[in-house]
């Protein structure tokens, strides 16, 4: 009788213990793909088109594209 006492907490440990396990295996994919995404993601910005030399500078900080008489 006291061994199946013994059998069943150890039983009842191994599925809790294994429940906990798999939870923190399946957060941490989650992190892994966040992260993942974040990394992916691709910054747009607007641009728009010099009327002298016909590059496309940044809109919202224009710089020199090297040309002679650009306004940028």
């Amino acid at each position: 009788m006291f061994l199946k006492l013994i059998i069943l907490a150890a039983a009842i440990g191994i599925a809790w213990y294994g429940f906990k396990f798999v939870g923190r295996l399946e957060e941490q994919r989650k992190e892994r793909l966040a992260r993942r995404a974040g990394e992916d993601s691709k910054t747009v910005t607007d641009t728009i088109k010099c009327s002298s030399c016909g590059a496309y500078v940044n809109a919202a900080a224009p710089s020199d594209c090297g040309q002679s008489g650009c306004p940028y």
